[in-house]
Order: C-alpha cells, then structure tokens, then sequence
C-alpha cells in the first residue's frame, strides 16, 4: 500500500492549471474580509483588550497558515485524498471526542448550557468542528463518486456503512452541540447526494421524515428553544437574547446609502461582539448598501466562476469534492445572512472570510484550495 502520493501523481497535480480569475476572486473576498474585520473588531477590541488592533491582528496571523493551507490543497494529489479519506474521517472524530476530555478540550457555559467545542495545545486552540466539515466533504466526494446513484441497479445497502460512518461525525458534531453546522453540514451532503444522481423526490421524503428530528433537537437543548423563542418576536426581547438582532436591524438602517462615520474611524457601535457571527450587519453600517451591493456581487462571481469551471469536470470523484466545498461555502453564507436579517433563528454559523476565528477562516481557505484544485482537473 502506497503510503504517500507518488511522484508521477505529484507532478500531474502540480503542473495542472489553476484558474487565475476564480485564485484572484478568492485572494479578493479574502482581503475584503480583513479589510472589513478591523472596523468591525476595534471597539470591542479596545473594551476587551484595550488594542483597537487586537482582533484584526489575531485574524492576520490565523490567515497565515490558512494562506498554506490553500496552497497546499490547491495542488496536493487529489487521489491521494481520496485514499486516505477514511483515515482523515477518523482523525476529525478523534479530535471532536477530545473537546470532552478535561484539561485538552475547553468548555464554554452560558447560563442554562455547556458548550465544548474547543480544543487547547498549549497556546494553539482550535474548533474541529470546521475541519470535521472538510473531511466530511472529502470522504462523500470520494463514496459518492464511487456510485451510480442514477442507475436503476445502483445496490444503496453498499452504502449504509459510509453513510453511517457520516452519521458518527455528524452527532459528534451536533452534541457539542453546534446545531448550526449540523444543519449546514447535512445541506451540504443532502446537495451532493443530488448531484450523484439520486431522485430529488426520495431525497425530499427522506429530508422531510427528518424534520421530526430536527424539533426534537430544538428541544432537547433549552438555549436552542429560547433562540427560538427570540427569533419570533425579538423586540420583547431587546434587552437580552433579542439584543444582537435589533442591533444589527438598526445596523443596517444606520448604514443608509454609503456607510457612516467613515472619516471618524468607524467608531460608532451598538452592536457588541458583532466582529463575529453578525459581522455582515456592521459592513452594512460602515459601507451602506453600496458596500454590500459590491460584496454580493463578488459573491456571485465567485460562484458564477467556480460553476463554470465545475461543469467541465468529468472524474465523478474531482466533480463531488469541488462540488461539496463550494455548495458549503454557498450554504454557510446564505444561513450567515437569513440570521443577520431575521429570516431564521440565530445558529453561529461564521460568514466566510469575513467572521472573526481561526479555525473558520483556516478550513474557508482549505475548501477554496480544493475548490481550485478541483476545477483544475478539467482533462480528467
């Protein structure tokens, strides 16, 4: 058994072509991210800190190794991934059991639940929830394009292992709890199961049969039920889990056509710790609907040319992975802005590239690099 990739698959995925204008979008939404965070971060970072710096240096560091890592999955063998996606798979389960055990994973409480979702190496901590997410994509591209689900005679008892396999790292997921990436990641493979052929109307049923699931899920965790509850009417609730919500309303109302405060260092804020999960609410503030008009349009490119390029990928294993990175980065922000906007129930989920942390911005910058990698593959 080859327990590394051999040169001549080394050498295919090095000289392969990258797609300049989709590396260029990627390098574009990147800086627009930082660019974005240190206004978005100085306030809170000058209460917390007492650096008005503080976050946005932090995210710089954290976008170096992420800058490695695209690089690196940008021409790393894509078969030799695929091998070892079982072995990846069981690493990211490892690591997620590891934020239970006392002293290595570091537990974060609110006022009616415990959260651990942390993992601490001396200085280094990490969520590997975000990279649970990659190896799940990898391991599906690699099942799915194994199978002809399309094929009236495609055996489906072949895959209720891997799929169970899936279902371990999913509940170990869930029960940290992350309820959003739960959800995100399930989307995700519900999109890539469709692009392999399987009928959109048992996928519907089988997406439907799990919606009993999902309302036990609200329930069995208290702070999911008040999210809820919030969600429905969060004006009763200003003062407390409603706060973020209004604030980011009147966030987006402040930010008018062109941004305020843009001469005096975007020093205004009511929207505390909003550098994060809400930061899209302070780019509306600071840049208006101008700003924003710009960012959804680079948005679109980058999906627009990410499609283009997928769509001339025939290797069914190349196709899925490209495929699943994209769909999750698609995903994650589409829930980012239904929550900044009301549409659904707060859920955490980070907006790619722009939302303060690490371990977010490092597995954005590993999806995008297969993503290149993948679309690259156009002779195979």
């Amino acid at each position: 058994m080859k327990w590394g990739p051999s040169f001549s698959e080394i050498e295919a995925a090095v000289t392969a072509k990258r797609d300049v204008v989709l590396f260029a979008l990627i390098l574009l939404l990147a800086g627009m991210g930082l660019f974005a965070l240190h206004p978005a971060s100085s306030l809170q970072a000058r209460i917390d800190q007492g650096d008005g710096d503080y976050y946005f240096t932090r995210q710089m560091v954290f976008a170096l190794p992420g800058l490695v890592g695209l690089f690196f999955f940008a021409y790393v063998p894509l078969d030799f991934l695929r091998r070892y996606s079982l072995l990846f798979l069981a690493g990211c389960a490892f690591l997620l059991l590891l934020v239970f055990v006392p002293g290595i994973g570091q537990k974060v409480s609110s006022r009616s639940e415990s959260f651990h979702r942390w993992i601490a190496f001396g200085p280094v901590r990490f969520q590997p929830s975000e990279f649970a997410k990659v190896s799940l994509i990898i391991y599906a591209a690699h099942i799915l394009g194994k199978f002809n689900l399309a094929s009236p005679d495609a055996d489906l008892r072949k895959l209720i292992w891997p799929f169970a396999l899936m279902g371990i790292l999913l509940f170990l997921i869930l029960i940290g709890p992350q309820y959003g990436t739960t959800i995100c990641t399930l989307s995700v493979l519900a999109v890539m199961i469709y692009l392999s052929g399987f009928p959109m109307l048992r996928l519907m049923l089988v997406g439907l049969a799990s919606l009993p699931l999902i309302g036990l899920g609200i329930f069995l965790w208290s702070y999911r039920l008040e999210r809820f509850r919030v969600w429905l009417d969060p004006y009763s609730f200003r003062h407390e889990g409603g706060y973020q919500l209004v604030t980011a309303f009147r966030a987006f109302h402040d930010g008018g056509l062109t941004g305020v405060e843009i001469g005096t260092g975007f020093a205004h804020r009511y929207l505390t710790f909003g550098h994060t999960d809400f930061i899209l609410a302070l780019f509306a503030e600071d840049f208006g609907i101008l700003g924003l008009s710009l960012l959804f349009l680079l948005y679109v490119a980058f999906v627009w040319r990410s499609v283009s390029l997928l769509r001339r990928v025939n290797h069914p294993f190349y196709f899925m992975l490209g495929a699943g990175c994209l769909v999750m980065i698609i995903v994650q922000s589409l829930l980012n802005i239904a929550v900044v906007t009301g549409v659904v129930p707060t859920t955490g989920v980070s907006l790619p590239f722009f939302s303060y942390g690490g371990s977010s911005l490092i597995a954005t910058f590993c999806m995008t690099g297969l993503l290149l990698n993948a679309c690259g593959q156009v002779d195979s």
